[in-house]
């Protein structure tokens, strides 16, 4: 009796764990999804583990962990599955997949990760309610469910976003700040997001100092804060002022180029003296 009733248990707990089991697996339900390259302009790597290539188009990203890299004064545009949306992918950003779902209401989840550089994107509204489109930085997350909208990162992790078009939630440390149409704002790895400004599109630099010195020149200037700037093709952090000070070796020509790149992807090139 005994046994027998040992046995039932075991058939029972089989049982369960088998329900919950497959009442897991239908919470994402396998399904074909993925980014497409359309459009690509200069040298732009893909990668996944020890895979790398140059992309081409037509290239498709569907596993987690695909990795998009832009080098210099190179850009390419991706489309989300089939008219989901576009995202384009500016000079010097990196953009890996973190998620490429299907769920058990048909909805979709889509999760880019941007570790720096600035990324634009043009989403339709989503007929499915439960869908989401997330890009995570180190920062925080905006997510949208159809707007037009840019992102741009810095090494350290600072985020600026910028909305063109309907609106994006903006989320960290456990506060969310909505950025409607026509506004930005900064969030700063460990706080919450910044409550939003109106949108600013400036891509002016403020040089204060420039100075020349033992074979280096020393360079103090501001920004918008939720912009990124390119001193001789190398990024710079600016803090929450849009403040940035750096030293970097006097070139022999006395040039020094800066570029200005806002979230939504606006740019401006400076050429600058040293005197």
């Amino acid at each position: 009796m005994k046994a027998w009733f040992a046995g039932l248990m075991v058939v029972i707990l089989g049982l369960v764990i088998g329900f919950h089991a497959l009442a897991a697996d239908q919470l994402r339900i396998k399904s074909h999804r993925w980014l497409e390259v359309r459009h690509s302009i200069g040298q732009v790597i893909y990668s996944h583990g020890q895979i790398s290539q140059p992309v081409h188009k037509g290239m498709q990203l569907t596993s987690v962990g695909d990795t998009i890299a832009t080098k210099q004064g190179s850009s390419v545009l991706l489309g989300i599955d089939i008219d989901t949306g576009l995202v384009k992918v500016a000079e010097n950003t990196t953009l890996t997949v973190k998620k490429l779902e299907k769920g058990n209401k048909g909805q979709s989840i889509t999760e880019l990760q941007v570790l720096f550089g600035q990324v634009k994107l043009q989403i339709r509204p989503l007929s499915n309610k439960a869908s989401s489109i997330e890009i995570k930085t180190r920062a925080g997350v905006a997510g949208v469910r159809g707007t037009e909208f840019g992102v741009s990162v810095q090494d350290d992790g600072r985020t600026g976003v910028a909305t063109k078009k309907g609106a994006v939630a903006t989320s960290a440390q456990g506060k969310i700040v909505l950025v409607k149409a026509g506004f930005q704002n900064l969030t700063i790895p460990g706080q919450p997001p910044s409550p939003p400004v109106p949108l600013r599109e400036d891509i002016l630099l403020n040089i204060s100092e420039l100075l020349a010195r033992d074979g280096q020149v020393q360079i103090v200037g501001t920004v918008d804060p939720v912009n990124l700037v390119l001193i001789n093709q190398q990024r710079q952090n600016v803090d929450s002022n849009g403040r940035f000070d750096i030293t970097i070796p006097l070139p022999s020509n006395r040039k020094v180029k800066a570029i200005v790149l806002t979230p939504l992807g606006k740019k401006q090139i400076y050429q600058l003296r040293v005197p």
